[in-house]
């Protein structure tokens, strides 16, 4: 009888894996338990296996109905030399289509998974539609998904001191890196969260202005608000009082004693993921 256990997730993602055994490994076999068999075909026929190199190969699959009595896809010996599988390892499996399937270790898929998030961060406006477009096909989510999950991502990374640049004899705070005003962007819709006021500019897209709440910290997302230029002068200018809740989220703001409650995206937001592993 197939079991499965849900354990947290060590990246911001939800994911499925198996669990392999030393016999099926031995064997080229990669064993389907009950509890995944609504993911394949219920009889016997060749399925497309995407590799993690993107390369593409038929495997046969073989369903419970068969005289074997075990849902199993074979000619896998290839891969699990490949990647040095041993007994007990773990393999992703993502269903992209009818008939078709991505089959990744674990440890690479959490390895690729985190390299593009460090490219992420530091990539400029023209690769980050690109950077966010790998990790939606690595992990079979929409776009939409993977912006929600970076931003809960940045939301549990540590505060650090803001950078201070010098040029030409000027020194000047680091702005914000282009892959969080994207994030941003794409979650609020330009919208101030404060007054949900923005409007369109020339080109089409909304404008908006992002504020440190705290200006010698650096670029935390917690840190950073989507405001409309009168709430951002108003911070600069106005007498303010600022109310945090205990995780360190800004929750209401004064200006000369008028009271606006802060927007916080994140309570819409899933905060944690898991694995479901079966075996």
């Amino acid at each position: 009888m197939s079991k499965q256990i849900q354990l947290p997730s060590l990246i911001n993602y939800n994911y499925i894996t198996i669990k392999t055994t030393k016999s099926r490994i031995e064997k080229g076999l990669l064993a389907i338990p009950v509890s995944l068999t609504e993911l394949f075909p219920k009889k016997k026929n060749k399925i497309l296996i995407i590799n993690n190199d993107n390369s593409e190969q038929q495997k046969s699959f073989t369903p419970y109905t068969s005289s074997s009595r075990e849902c199993r896809i074979g000619g896998m010996r290839e891969l699990y030399k490949k990647y040095k599988i041993q007994d007990g390892d773990e393999l992703v499996i993502l269903r992209l289509d009818d008939d078709k399937y991505k089959i990744i270790p674990e440890k690479i898929f959490q390895s690729e998974i985190l390299k593009i998030e460090t490219k992420l961060e530091e990539a400029t406006e023209n690769d980050i539609d690109t950077n966010i477009e790998q990790l939606s096909n690595l992990t079979n989510t929409t776009s939409d998904e993977v912006i929600k999950n970076e931003f809960v991502r940045l939301s549990k990374s540590k505060y650090k001191k803001r950078k201070k640049i010098t040029k030409e004899n000027l020194t000047t705070r680091e702005s914000v890196p282009y892959s969080m005003r994207k994030i941003l962007m794409e979650l609020y819709k330009g919208k101030c969260q404060l007054t949900n006021f923005t409007f369109l500019m020339r080109n089409g897209n909304p404008y908006f202005e992002l504020h440190h709440i705290d200006p010698e910290i650096g670029n935390h997302i917690k840190n950073l608000l989507v405001v409309c230029s009168n709430v951002h002068t108003q911070f600069e200018l106005a007498e303010k009082e600022e109310f945090f809740d205990n995780n360190r989220w800004l929750r209401k703001v004064t200006f000369n004693k008028k009271e606006f409650p802060v927007f916080q995206i994140i309570d819409e937001l899933s905060k944690e993921f898991y694995k479901i592993v079966h075996f």
